[in-house]
């Protein structure tokens, strides 16, 4: 096989680079198009899974919630007590804090246009509702598409995400022809779509740390020195604790302006 050339090199890892999300994560870049073969999960199982996200927005952005595996998570914990509290403030960053769907499914990333050369360590790729909507009709379509994800008779997908903002938005799926995939490109084992996912969700203490970050609370609570129990001063107490709320408030919702370009 003839050496790439090095802008052709260079390419790859351009590509790779705009596409490595957080290593695990293949996220879909605005006005870039992605060449995949979706993965199986195994005979009758589902290769598409549905997840839990909460997005936070700054430096967290989206975090994948053990909800998913019907598991404590101290965000999930924190949206409740604000839904149910009685101040309007409260309620208001619950609606910003709830919980969304959000569809993975394995992948192997195609190096090229034509569908010769892909990456063989299957990839977690985070779908659209309206692309997980119309994968299911192709896969469903046996007369036409049928099922995508066999690497010998199955057909890659072109996924495309177009615009940037949460109200210009729209994703594309475009089936390609037949084809096998390679068998130097093939991944090792099968794939256990469980495992991927298990690897991107958080422990309960790093959900706390997530949603401490949100609120203000990780620097607030650790630049101010414990006070000594005093009763004579239990009112004072409240009053400072209800002022710290408040601002912990303010903070998150000055975040929440933050992190309107990328909820879809």
């Amino acid at each position: 096989m003839a050496k790439k050339s090095l802008k052709d090199r260079l390419r790859d890892k351009q590509k790779a680079l705009k596409t490595k999300g957080n290593g695990k994560v293949l996220f879909q870049k605005a006005d870039e198009e992605l060449r995949v073969r979706l993965l199986s999960a195994g005979e009758e199982e589902e290769f598409i899974k549905e997840v839990v996200q909460f997005y936070l927005g700054g430096d967290i952005k989206g975090v994948y919630s053990p909800m998913t595996y019907d598991e404590p998570c101290a965000i999930y914990e924190k949206y409740e007590e604000l839904k149910k509290s009685k101040d309007p403030d409260d309620k208001e960053l619950a609606k910003d804090l709830s919980p969304k769907k959000k569809y993975m499914v394995a992948v192997l990333l195609c190096k090229d246009e034509k569908g010769k050369d892909y990456d063989p360590e299957p990839k977690l790729l985070q779908l659209a509702q309206s692309q997980y909507s119309e994968i299911i009709d192709l896969y469903l379509d046996e007369e036409e598409w049928g099922d995508m994800t066999d690497l010998d008779e199955g057909y890659d997908l072109k996924l495309k995400r177009t615009g940037t903002g949460k109200n210009d938005t729209e994703y594309t799926v475009k089936p390609c022809k037949n084809n096998s995939i390679p068998k130097n490109c093939r991944p090792k084992e099968g794939v256990d779509i469980e495992a991927l996912v298990r690897e991107v969700i958080p422990s309960y203490e790093k959900t706390q740390e997530y949603i401490e970050q949100y609120m203000g609370n990780a620097s607030s609570s650790s630049d101010e020195p414990e006070e000594e129990d005093d009763d004579d001063m239990g009112s004072s107490k409240k009053s400072k604790k209800d002022k710290k709320e408040k601002s912990t408030l303010k903070k998150a919702k000055k975040l929440k302006k933050h992190k309107q370009e990328d909820d879809e």
